[in-house]
């Protein structure tokens, strides 16, 4: 997830999540398989992207999850997400 100051900044770490197989689940939320952490050369781009000196302030943040704890994901409301399957991978395509 980030909060990212810069509007072209903004759109370049978003190619790049893409780029390496993340899918976006809300407008600043990503969902990927691996994380930044385990993969040196995503790691390093997102690294100099957030350099950008318009970008000062800019916030990049990862949360590991296991599929089963993401499987325990709920709304405030007690409801799953809709994609839920398609996030865990029991689900091959997803229309938003």
């Amino acid at each position: 997830m980030y909060d990212i100051t810069h509007a072209g900044t903004l759109q370049k770490v978003a190619r790049q999540l893409q780029q390496y197989g993340y899918e976006r689940i809300n407008y600043s939320v990503w969902l990927g398989w691996e994380s930044p952490k385990e993969n040196p050369a995503l790691k390093k781009k997102l690294q100099l992207l957030l350099r950008h000196p318009k970008a000062e302030g800019s916030k990049l943040y990862y949360i590991p999850l296991k599929a089963h704890t993401l499987n325990n994901l709920t709304s405030i409301t007690g409801h799953k997400p809709a994609e839920l399957a398609y996030w865990l991978g029991e689900k091959k395509i997803e229309f938003f």
